[in-house]
């Protein structure tokens, strides 16, 4: 199916707004026992957590642009596959009639073309983190989840279906930590510039970058999605492109989705005043490259819920500031990695990775603080079965559970704060947000980054439904 057909078949069905999934309230559904046929959009490098997250399931159709470095994937996550094999995806929405989901392991600036067309095309969609590219594409993606409102949705953010984040909540809803003011947000340094084994991926020292000429079994076409015409480099695949601003949000888009989901989430961070760099270093060139560290501070306003909140972002390996040390900090060191939300009473505090370790400062009064709270827990947050994101989203699909705690609904609100961030990292400053307009107070030159301009041929759908205050039956016919 070329280009343009698929755009007006999916722009059509989107503003019929009668495309339903095969387990819509249009079918019968499938009972639990019964697979889901699914679909994945980039099967190579992190492809594989999806692959293996679905292993229960049907996989129907693989889709990718560079088989050669896929391949050890599929042949590890499906030996004896009989997936049909695409390098398109829009061909696969179209000849696969048998789909049910779609999940998106691709570069960071082309999840939500894939997504919407996934959707739009009645498909439930699970994509990688963050969810997408720009300010303005959080935004599109939760209207459209709401108006698709029988597709599950989930952002592929593992530690959101762990048993430590609903125990970080339920301590913190305990009242433990006397309410919480500043929240610090840590990770290591970039790794896409350090080798992974290959000698592409070398941080440039001139740009622009020289043309290269693509592998002859990669569609750089393709790659690109809607970002805009450059020519092929070595660095951009298959890692290097997260250390580019045109394709990646480098470490704060990234392992901001893991290691500031907790806060986020508990804390219901959303919409904040002020977002400031603080520092940077290692960046060539601000407009091209992300740079190697940073400190980023976002300021929240008070709500009817809690105070104003204070969070950090620091990557790079990057301390806490000795003037931030917690009053109860029990260890000889402050983290370079994880998180602390600091409280009037106590710090919660996890570790490396997401939510990995999480504690209560003072070793004593926490000893103390967690048999009660096990003995004394009467409503304990839902659990997801094998504390995993894929089966939280099969269980959603077939009916079998509510629906995702990461679902479109939420990972819009974890990855824009995020992209607020990477837009102060990226041009510096500090920026005033104006949430119901979508604008940096005072910096109109930032608007061309809250809503990046879309390659001519890879526009979004032109005919937006949720965008129309009309129920979904009044576009039937037209």
């Amino acid at each position: 199916m070329n280009r343009r057909k698929f755009i007006k078949t999916a722009s059509t069905a989107a503003a019929a707004g009668f495309v339903l999934p095969r387990f819509s309230i249009a079918q019968s559904r499938k009972s639990a026992n019964e697979k889901l046929n699914v679909a994945f959009v980039g099967v190579g490098g992190i492809g594989a957590m999806a692959l293996n997250g679905m292993k229960s399931e049907n996989i129907v159709a693989l889709c990718d642009l560079d088989m050669k470095y896929s391949a050890r994937n599929i042949k590890r996550h499906c030996p004896n596959h009989k997936a049909q094999i695409f390098t398109d995806y829009r061909e696969m929405l179209d000849k696969c009639k048998d789909i049910d989901a779609v999940c998106v392991s691709t570069p960071d600036h082309s999840h939500f073309k894939i997504t919407i067309d996934a959707m739009s095309a009645g498909k439930h969609v699970a994509v990688q983190k963050p969810l997408v590219h720009n300010i303005w594409q959080c935004r599109e993606l939760k209207k459209a989840a709401k108006y698709h409102s029988k597709l599950k949705t989930q952002m592929m953010n593992q530690g959101h279906a762990t048993e430590q984040i609903r125990m970080l909540r339920e301590w913190y809803e305990s009242g433990v930590t006397g309410g919480v003011n500043e929240v610090h947000v840590l990770c290591g340094g970039p790794s896409w510039w350090q080798g992974k084994g290959t000698p592409y991926f070398v941080k440039p020292k001139v740009w622009p970058l020289t043309k290269d000429t693509p592998p002859a079994d990669f569609n750089f076409d393709l790659w690109l999605n809607q970002a805009q015409e450059v020519p092929f480099h070595r660095n951009y695949h298959p890692l290097a492109w997260r250390g580019f601003w045109d394709f990646g949000t480098g470490m704060l888009g990234d392992w901001f989705c893991h290691t500031g989901d907790a806060p986020v989430w508990i804390l219901d961070l959303k919409a904040p005043s002020k977002v400031e760099l603080i520092d940077r270093k290692g960046d060539f060139d601000p407009k091209v490259f992300i740079p190697d560290t940073s400190i980023v501070k976002w300021t929240f306003p008070k709500t009817d819920k809690r105070d104003e909140v204070v969070m950090y972002w620091y990557d790079g390996n990057r301390p806490l500031l000795e003037s931030s040390r917690p009053k109860d900090w029990d260890m000889p060191k402050l983290p370079t990695k994880g998180m602390l939300m600091i409280g009037k009473d106590h710090t919660i505090s996890t570790g490396v990775r997401p939510n990995f370790e999480p504690r209560i400062c003072d070793k004593k009064f926490f000893r103390e603080f967690f048999v009660n709270y096990k003995k004394n827990n009467k409503n304990p947050i839902p659990r997801v079965r094998e504390h995993s994101i894929f089966c939280e989203w099969i269980d959603a699909i077939k009916g079998n559970g509510p629906d995702c705690q990461g679902s479109f609904d939420y990972a819009s609100q974890l990855t824009e704060v995020a992209l607020l961030g990477c837009l102060v990292q990226r041009f510096g400053g500090s920026i005033e947000w104006d949430d119901a307009k979508m604008s940096c107070k005072g910096r109109p030159e930032l608007d061309a980054f809250i809503k990046e301009p879309e390659r001519k041929g890879w526009e979004s759908l032109a005919q937006r439904p949720w965008d129309e205050q009309k129920p979904w039956w009044k576009f039937w016919g037209k």
